[in-house]
């Protein structure tokens, strides 16, 4: 019974989500929150069979977003996707990190909150496909732009973890920059190759591609805990390396709809545990300025940041309204550098990133992936009302 139940939940509660035209996603954490052991105890913060569930969901959110990265779309529109990526990536960072100074937080913490804003999650892409703006050129380039901006953002956390674990020293400084020079490349170019090779052999068999996948997943994880980089970036770059090796979209449908019936609802529901509503409203209660302080900022740097880049593009002021929408939600990989920088512990027990910045980055994302795509689907609408572009679409 306590599997149907959770099941039924699974199942029903982000269809209501989305007639209240909520992100689906956010129901699964509503969920963890309302059954967790600060509600009707349904879940166990430390209950084993959610704790790996809930990893590997974390790893396979990572790897479907390098799965999904189109890699033509990346590379005719790769000199503006990069003129967007540097501001959407540079202005949001720099304003986390002043805004983590302001309230007296040390400069990795602060630059860890520069982390959280520099990413950004297009939770709103497939209202854009239903509108016929997929292919339209701002789009585009924002898509690119959001595979540029998750690389640096993990990357840069993946120097900021190390050093907050084992203290800054310049020579494992310099060896860790060099592990992840070499990891990068290394993770692309072999796991592409691998994929060719692999997927050649295995022919047609659709359950072995499955499991070579997962494999994959588990394997990249591994070898990036080797190098001192956390697992989720070296699950993104083998996503990354063998989304064009797939002999087709049918191992991907069926590995979206293992990850999507157990794995990934697990990981959501595992941070709505996390969630006690008492310490979240004590939080923006106590810590008002902070709480606002960061949405605000991340909302300014983002749509200036779009603002900026789309004019310099030659785009239309809804255009530039809608990149800056399109950049704003912060729920994805955000969520799961959240939780592995709250996780992470230096040699005196202290946390990289403390309650009250935890529960922020949580509201963060409850009101960006909110207003993001509300506001996505009204500008969209009056593009397409505008007859910017042609009403035709990609497949997802």
């Amino acid at each position: 019974m306590r599997l149907a139940l959770v099941l039924a939940l699974i199942l029903l509660a982000p269809r209501l989500f989305q007639r209240l035209r909520l992100p689906g996603v956010l129901a699964l954490i509503f969920v963890g929150t309302l059954f967790g052991p600060k509600g009707l105890h349904l879940f166990k913060e430390n209950g084993q069979v959610l704790i790996m569930f809930a990893t590997l969901g974390k790893l396979l959110l990572l790897f479907f977003s390098g799965l999904d990265i189109e890699i033509d779309v990346l590379k005719k529109n790769l000199g503006k996707s990069f003129r967007l990526a540097a501001l959407s990536f540079t202005l949001p960072a720099l304003a986390g990190f002043a805004v983590g100074l302001g309230f007296g937080y040390n400069w990795l913490t602060s630059l860890m909150i520069g982390v959280f804003f520099s990413s950004h999650s297009i939770i709103a892409y497939p209202i854009l496909v239903k509108l016929g703006l997929a292919k339209q050129e701002s789009v585009s380039v924002t898509i690119g732009a959001t595979a540029i901006t998750d690389i640096s953002s993990l990357v840069l956390f993946a120097i900021c973890l190390p050093i907050h674990t084992t203290g800054f020293s310049i020579g494992p400084f310099l060896l860790q920059i060099l592990y992840i020079v070499g990891f990068i490349p290394g993770m692309i170019i072999g796991f592409k190759w691998l994929g060719k090779v692999v997927f050649k052999h295995l022919g047609n068999d659709a359950a072995e591609q499955m499991i070579f996948l997962l494999l994959i997943v588990g394997f990249s994880a591994r070898v990036a805990e080797m190098v001192n980089v956390e697992p989720i970036v070296g699950a993104f770059l083998a996503g990354l390396a063998v989304s064009t090796t797939l002999p087709d979209m049918g191992v991907r449908n069926q590995l979206d709809v293992l990850g999507n019936t157990l794995f990934i609802p697990s990981f959501f529901i595992s941070l709505g545990i996390l969630i006690d509503p008492v310490v979240v409203g004590e939080t923006i209660h106590d810590y008002f300025l902070l709480v606002t302080s960061i949405v605000v900022s991340l909302f300014a740097a983002k749509f200036l940041a779009a603002w900026v880049a789309g004019r310099k593009m030659g785009y239309s002021k809804n255009e530039r309204i809608l990149i800056g929408s399109l950049t704003v939600p912060q729920v994805s990989s955000t969520l799961a550098v959240a939780l592995v920088a709250y996780e992470s512990l230096n040699a005196a027990g202290e946390r990289l990133i403390d309650d009250a910045i935890l529960n922020s980055i949580l509201v963060l994302m409850v009101v960006t992936a909110v207003i993001g795509t509300i506001l996505s689907e009204f500008i969209g609408k009056r593009i397409a009302q505008e007859g910017v572009v042609e009403n035709q679409s990609i497949p997802l």
